[in-house]
């Protein structure tokens, strides 16, 4: 049902982590704690809270994330997923930020990402090489951009996946990023949800960012998260 809804709603893309699929619904993604014989088969992020959208480094232009519930027994509490509009998140900047804004662009890189993951300690992520490697290619993004769909104005960056900031020092060009992600992301812009089995959630790409929050993901089976994720992209490709 999951993957009959992913390809009404867009086009499922292949998965970034196929270690992770479920068997027989590739485009499914196990996110989570759980650990069969031994083996950690979920996809874990142990890089505590980091705002992002799931669409950069696609073939296709931005699409929908779903995110379906299957087990959350967490008794220390925590584990939710957070979601701010970056349409919201636009209009609350300042005025002198968002004219430092005006024509920054981002060079966005999955790999870069999935390499910092990888190296966390205790992740059982590997680097990705060869050809799942050459698949997610670098993309260069406007931070401000026009939403299709609704005409409005919204920010568009994933602070992890920032690999080069054109005509910026790195590091002051990520010092602007994280205080953009700051305001955007702040406490009363910000829907946590607590996840229950059976909710399903499904955003927009380019109309929300979102992060998990830590829970205790090493105390596996007391503590037992999964969820099924699938990522769409527009059904035409980008050029």
């Amino acid at each position: 049902a999951l993957a009959r809804l992913g390809r009404a709603l867009g086009e499922p893309l292949p998965p970034y982590r196929p270690q992770y699929s479920l068997p027989a619904f590739p485009e499914i993604i196990r996110v989570g704690n759980l650990v069969e014989d031994g083996r950690v088969v979920t996809y874990l992020n142990r890089g505590g809270v980091e705002w992002h959208s799931d669409s950069p480094g696609s073939s296709r232009p931005p699409g929908l994330s779903l995110l379906y519930c299957l087990e959350s027994v967490l008794p220390d509490g925590g584990g939710e997923t957070g979601f701010a509009s970056t349409v919201s998140g636009y209009r609350a900047l300042p005025a002198a930020l968002k004219a430092r804004l005006a024509d920054l662009e981002l060079v966005h890189s999955f790999n870069t990402f999935n390499d910092q993951v990888a190296r966390y300690r205790a992740s059982a992520v590997p680097a990705q090489k060869g050809r799942l490697r050459a698949r997610n290619r670098d993309s260069l993004d406007p931070v401000v951009q026009t939403h299709p769909a609704t005409g409005e104005r919204h920010l568009y960056l994933s602070h992890a996946m920032v690999k080069a900031i054109p005509g910026m020092d790195f590091s002051d060009g990520m010092a602007l990023v994280m205080e953009v992600v700051a305001c955007a992301t702040a406490p009363h812009l910000v829907y946590k949800h607590v996840w229950r089995p059976g909710d399903l959630m499904v955003f927009d790409n380019r109309g929300c960012l979102h992060t998990p929050f830590p829970y205790a993901y090493d105390d596996y089976p007391r503590t037992r998260r999964l969820l099924h994720q699938i990522i769409t992209g527009g059904r035409t490709p980008t050029p």
